[in-house]
């Protein structure tokens, strides 16, 4: 009797608790950690906003590509006619952008007749706000078949800004950069003073780097027409200087002349009485 009461209490642990009845069995997955290399991306050189295929007008960031593009120049799409607004911004791509930017605003200054050692691009100081660069072989990501190699070539060497490099001289052009830091160097490099909210530490989309690039860019290009503005008012008003002066001395050489030819035609007249006195004498 005890041997089947004993079987059927194990029957019924069985049946309404199975867990019991059966041995465990733990899986063990083992994750494999797959690393994904990022590709840099080729940029293009498109002349017209009409061009990219995914920046509609009703795009917030539509009128500031535009601008940046078609009256400025600057570099933003990719080879394949697209601009990916809604991406992060990858420190690769904002010196590629930036330097554009700023050879557009070189070019301007050049026009305009400024001279480059002013302080309409400010280099951001290579001892304390850079990375200790003053040349590209010092970069140590960089290479020379890399799409960003010419960017970062000149904005160590011509620009002398360092600051988009880290300090053990790299750039690491695939990691985000954040809004402050870009906030930071353009307040550095072109004394932008942001009319928006205060940047965070998160990481800028490409969108709203172009919308605030394009403040920046247009608050330079205005210092720039204001300084040719007034330094063409300077040279006009010495062109009228040398003008003025010219005429003085215009007036002073016709007077001179009209002083000689009076001399002349006294002297002339003088000869002449000479003349007619020396006949009257020979008659007499």
């Amino acid at each position: 009797m005890k041997k089947y009461s004993g079987l059927l209490a194990v029957l019924l642990i069985s049946f309404f608790f199975p867990a019991f009845a059966q041995k465990k069995k733990v899986v063990t997955r083992k994750s494999n950690t797959v690393t994904v290399k990022y590709t840099e991306r080729n940029f293009g050189s498109v002349t017209s906003v009409a061009e990219l295929t995914d920046v509609p007008e009703t795009d917030p960031s539509y009128e500031s590509v535009k601008n940046l593009i078609e009256k400025n120049a600057v570099t933003l799409s990719y080879s394949d006619n697209t601009f990916k607004g809604k991406d992060p911004l990858r420190r690769g791509d904002f010196i590629v952008t930036f330097n554009s930017a700023l050879l557009s605003i070189r070019k301007a200054m050049d026009n305009a007749g400024i001279q480059e050692d002013t302080s309409l691009i400010n280099t951001y100081d290579r001892n304390r706000g850079g990375a200790y660069l003053t040349s590209i072989s010092q970069v140590k990501d960089v290479s020379e078949k890399s799409v960003y190699y010419n960017a970062a070539t000149s904005l160590i060497e011509r620009f002398g800004i360092a600051a988009p490099f880290a300090l053990n001289k790299t750039l690491s052009p695939a990691s985000t950069i954040t809004e402050k830091e870009v906030y930071d160097i353009l307040k550095a490099t072109l004394g932008y003073q942001s009319t928006g909210s205060n940047p965070y530490t998160t990481a800028m989309s490409r969108n709203k780097f172009v919308i605030v690039l394009n403040n920046a860019v247009n608050q330079k290009m205005s210092e720039i027409y204001s300084i040719q503005s007034v330094q063409m008012g300077k040279q006009a008003m010495e062109r009228k200087r040398q003008m003025d002066s010219l005429n003085i001395l215009e007036a002073a050489r016709k007077d001179s002349i009209s002083k000689e030819i009076e001399l002349r035609k006294l002297e002339a007249a003088k000869k002449e009485e000479e003349a007619r006195k020396k006949l009257q004498d020979k008659k007499k």
